[in-house]
């Protein structure tokens, strides 16, 4: 089970936030975007719902984790582990003021996917010892969807994909436009919040991220 989850972590992949203001900003439904993204290429899926409690979240995620199921895609909760084995997921992301990494691998056990922000090397080696399965790093772009974000860049990101032996995803403002500037770096790892989910066009935004880091044209 663990190798098949892992399997979709490979590169090139897209990965997206689902968060569910932006998304009801955008006078959409959080399913539609789920399968309009998951049609245009995208593997993997989270979950980011903050300041609700457990109940409302839990709804969320139970509907989402047997559409990601039917889909054939990841589904990845953010934060909460206990909401996460719950609803069904395939993992948890965790920050790094959360739930240390070592413990939410002794609650979910070794099958579980376990995704880990690190803003620095040094806390990436440090989440890939205690258990983390992939590292999201960022914000590489300016972001308006995660107020609290900490400006990245491409070589650090660089740096953490060659010292760790995990899949390591960009993360922060990536959207059609830009994600051509990370696969000139060898990037094909991205993590895509409103430039898929509040994009005029779901699956366009999407396929378009698809084709360009598949494109080995792009890489330099």
């Amino acid at each position: 089970m663990q190798r098949r989850k892992m399997v979709r972590l490979e590169a090139p992949n897209i990965y997206v936030i689902l968060d569910i203001p932006v998304i009801r900003g955008a006078g959409r439904e959080p399913k539609f975007v789920m399968e309009q993204a998951a049609n245009g290429g995208a593997k993997i899926f989270q979950l980011r719902y903050k300041g609700v409690d457990d109940g409302v979240l839990y709804e969320y995620a139970v509907r989402l984790a047997e559409l990601a199921r039917k889909l054939g895609v990841m589904f990845i909760v953010n934060d909460r582990i206990g909401v996460a084995l719950a609803a069904g997921a395939d993992g948890v992301h965790l920050g790094e003021d959360d739930l240390p990494i070592s413990a939410a691998r002794k609650i979910a056990g070794e099958n579980f996917v376990i995704g880990a922000s690190a803003r620095s090397l040094e806390a990436a080696i440090k989440a890939e010892r205690e258990g983390a399965s992939y590292i999201g790093y960022g914000a590489i772009f300016p972001t308006g969807t995660k107020s609290d974000a900490v400006p990245g860049s491409i070589d650090t990101l660089l740096e953490i994909a060659r010292k760790v032996r995990i899949p390591v995803y960009a993360i922060g403002g990536i959207n059609a436009e830009n994600v051509g500037k990370l696969v000139s770096y060898g990037i094909r790892r991205v993590c895509v919040g409103a430039g898929i989910i509040a994009a005029g066009d779901v699956y366009e935004a999407t396929r378009t991220i698809w084709e360009t880091i598949n494109n080995e044209e792009n890489l330099k």
